[in-house]
């Protein structure tokens, strides 16, 4: 069990950052690990080897449903040995995270069935919890490391950890409301570029975090927006080129989002500021050195004429 676990742990600190997010609409995992027993009264410290296969579906943006099943053959003592099955269903709850490498929580209930009832190994259904990592390596490809405590119903407890490789499809959309126009007003006017303002805001590699040394430049933007009340705004961002171009979309648009808020912070009206993320798609400088790369990492803000 330690040499298990500690495989596991180890496995995940190993991992790197990844170019893709989770967020895919079903997966399927086939997973092995090893099953520990630690309260059954005769047989007890054992591990056996278990095998197995889920299904998830997302029905949140970082809660999927999964459905689950172990296969594991138990060698009791005196040449005795069973087959045992498990069937279970969980509720995953994901924490997103900037990185590729993204902790979650589950908890569920099942079934076991033995082909032969031995040492208080019986049929009988239990309830579990636990915690995991998913690793996205790829867009189609994440490794899923967890340890689970299994409670039967019966008063056996068991220690089960898995290593699987999921296999994700589909992408999850979240759906909007909407809302039905009834009143037909005035169509507004066009807005007019005014000018583009470049902010001297600089983000780390694989970061969408403003430093605090940041905040005066952004103040006098959010005043002279307090000032000229007919202009609104698209904070944009931008990421240099290291990454894919679904990562640093998503990275770009965090970006524009943390000065937005700031914005906001200091008294200008949401409702005037519109978020928009460039990806790599509009550099200012050669993302072939590293100073290039850092220019690149930047936020703008399109102002706008509005009457």
């Amino acid at each position: 069990m330690n040499k298990l676990c500690g495989v596991s742990i180890v496995a995940c600190s190993l991992l790197g950052r990844s170019l893709f997010a989770a967020d895919n609409l079903v997966e399927i995992t086939p997973q092995i690990g090893g099953s520990y027993h630690i309260s059954n009264d005769r047989y007890k410290n054992n591990m056996d080897l278990v095998y197995g296969l889920k299904f998830a579906n997302r029905v949140s943006k970082e809660v999927l449903v999964e459905v689950g099943y172990e296969y594991s053959n138990i060698d009791y003592a005196h040449n005795i040995s069973a087959s045992q099955n498990r069937y279970y269903l969980n509720l995953v709850k994901e924490f997103y995270t900037e990185s590729s490498v993204s902790p979650y929580i589950l908890g569920g209930f099942g079934y076991e069935d033995f082909s032969k009832n031995f040492y208080n190994m019986d049929d009988d259904m239990f309830g579990q919890y636990g915690v995991g990592i998913r690793w996205a390596i790829a867009s189609n490809f994440h490794l899923k490391t967890e340890l689970r405590h299994l409670m039967s119903f019966d008063g056996r407890s068991d220690i089960v950890a898995t290593l699987g490789f999921s296999i994700p499809f589909g992408k999850y959309v979240e759906e909007y409301e909407v809302v039905e126009i009834t009143e037909v007003q005035e169509a507004p006017k066009e807005p007019v570029l005014s000018h583009i303002h470049t902010f001297k805001v600089q983000f780390p590699f694989d970061s969408a975090v403003v430093n605090p040394k940041y905040y005066s430049e952004i103040k006098d933007f959010a005043l002279y927006m307090q000032e000229n009340k007919d202009k609104t705004a698209i904070i944009s961002g931008h990421t240099d080129s290291v990454g894919s171009d679904e990562y640093n979309q998503r990275l770009s648009e965090n970006r524009a989002k943390a000065v937005k808020e700031k914005i906001v912070q200091e008294g200008v009206e949401s409702s005037r500021l519109q978020v928009k993320g460039y990806g790599e798609s509009r550099p200012i400088s050669d993302n072939s050195t590293a100073h290039g790369r850092m220019e690149n990492r930047r936020v703008e803000a399109e102002v706008y004429n509005v009457k």
